[in-house]
């Protein structure tokens, strides 16, 4: 069984969603020092009047979820088997600390790794999926290894494709992008641009 370990709020998983279409019911799953908890919410027309009826909950020890048939099934059916796994290595004394760290903790360690190993963490789990394309990451990214200056006009064309997608551009593409967003910008405000187009033919 896992051993005792101390997290601020008891819990070590919290995991919710919505059951698979067509139901709209809500479902969560929630793994606390001692127990797994499953609560399912009803969500019925308001006209009904058992439409505001408490979440069913099911309650587990450590003990009993390993052999919870019925329970494993509503978890696999709602959230997946890669999520069942997952709860069984927690009750079983292998919690993901990792996924525990702030954002900006998580951040800076992506930012420590090859662009290749970046690619196979966001293949991981939904959390480093986001983590791993956003657009704060990337940012420092292009800072960090881009031999491109970051000027105003790559920020505002960042703001529209990305930084992501500037990273993987070379730099002929990415000065073409630069000239047709500003020519966009300046007809926008009915203006010129052959002054500001002048710092990318030097």
């Amino acid at each position: 069984m896992a051993s005792k370990v101390f997290f601020p709020d008891g819990l070590i998983v919290d995991i919710s969603g919505q059951a698979p279409s067509p139901s709209k019911d809500f479902c969560q799953v929630q793994v606390t020092q001692d127990a797994v908890i499953f609560r399912w919410w009803k969500i019925l027309p308001p006209t009904r009047n058992d439409s505001n009826v408490p979440p069913i909950e099911y309650k587990d020890t450590y003990e009993d979820f390993i052999y919870d048939d019925r329970m494993h099934s509503e978890i696999e059916r709602v959230f997946g088997a890669p999520t069942l796994e997952y709860l069984k290595a927690v009750v079983n004394g292998h919690p993901d600390y990792i996924t525990r760290l702030s954002p900006d903790i998580l951040k800076r360690i992506i930012l420590k790794l090859e662009l290749e190993d970046i690619n196979r963490l966001g293949q991981t789990n939904k959390l480093f999926r986001e983590l791993c394309k956003s657009d704060g990451v990337w940012e420092q990214i292009y800072r960090l290894y881009s031999e491109t200056p970051v000027t105003k006009d790559l920020q505002n064309l960042a703001a529209e494709e990305g930084w992501k997608q500037l990273f993987f551009t070379n730099k002929l593409q990415l000065q073409r992008r630069i000239r047709k967003q500003m020519r966009k910008q300046n007809e926008g405000n009915n203006g010129t641009t052959e002054g500001r187009l002048a710092f990318l033919t030097e």
